[in-house]
């Protein structure tokens, strides 16, 4: 398969909206990665054009930074200023990563899963712990943390399209029964390959307790994402270390070739 898959977006090309959509309600991906995180590769403008495409709105959750849901939000906003504005995160926190959302500041990494829920609690965000237990991930949250918080965490994503394992999804989703949370779904999308294939499909929300409210009566849209993307993403991030790249620049095959890499 060539690097060059991962630019393409079938889902969107291909995706035909509902000439009569159901009033009242927005499609939801809770969980998107634009080039502000380190690890993915899709630009703005992609981002934006889907959402334009499909109508799924994105949330865009870069890695310890709001500057990718900034320049989203403002784009999307441009056509549809009703549509609220959601500065998001993905916080690595001491204890693992924590999701905030309705962000008015960026919580700096690195602090304790407590310090960091005091920050967007005061923010009056909410939070999402992502992919709470997927084995996967380094960066998964602490089992011991996950447990201290339990109480105060706003969201769980019971719905990771990057999780490999569905068991782990369905225990996300158990968690959340056991505490009463709402569950969130999210693709996870670090390439266009993944946009525009998962999502909740919720009432419309203009505030963090609307969208807390919303989510339990959501109709689910999830496929997990094809097991080429974990792998192309280690190899990107292996890139990023190896050959010092700033930023996303030129094409990712001939980055793979440059560095001797053949990609499958």
């Amino acid at each position: 398969m060539p690097a060059s898959y991962m630019y393409a977006t079938p889902h969107i090309d291909n995706f035909h909206r509902e000439r009569e959509e159901e009033p009242g309600t927005v499609m939801f991906d809770m969980h998107v990665h634009s080039t502000y995180s380190n690890d993915s590769i899709i630009d703005i403008r992609t981002i934006v054009g889907s959402w334009k495409k499909t109508g799924i709105l994105p949330l865009v959750c870069d890695h310890d930074s709001i500057t990718g849901s900034q320049k989203v939000y403002s784009e999307i906003r441009r056509t549809d200023p009703d549509i609220p504005l959601i500065l998001a995160e993905e916080i690595l926190t001491a204890d693992g990563e924590i999701i905030g959302a309705f962000l008015n500041e960026e919580i700096a990494p690195g602090i304790s899963a407590e310090e960091t829920l005091d920050i967007i609690e005061d923010q009056g965000a909410i939070s999402i712990v992502p992919h709470p237990f997927c084995t996967f991930r380094s960066t998964a949250i602490d089992n011991g943390a996950l447990n201290r918080i339990a109480e105060r965490i706003d969201i769980i994503e019971g719905y990771n399209a990057r999780t490999p394992d569905s068991v782990e999804n369905r225990m996300g989703q158990v968690f959340a029964g056991r505490f009463g949370k709402p569950v969130s779904v999210g693709s996870d999308a670090h390439t266009p390959v993944e946009l525009a294939t998962n999502y909740i499909r919720i009432n419309q929300f203009s505030t963090p307790d609307e969208l807390f409210r919303s989510l339990p009566g959501g109709t689910v849209h999830f496929n997990p994402a094809p097991q080429e993307v974990h792998e192309f993403t280690i190899m990107f991030k292996k890139l990023r270390r190896e050959c010092g790249i700033a930023g996303l620049q030129g094409n990712i095959e001939t980055l793979l070739q440059n560095a001797g890499i053949v990609y499958p």
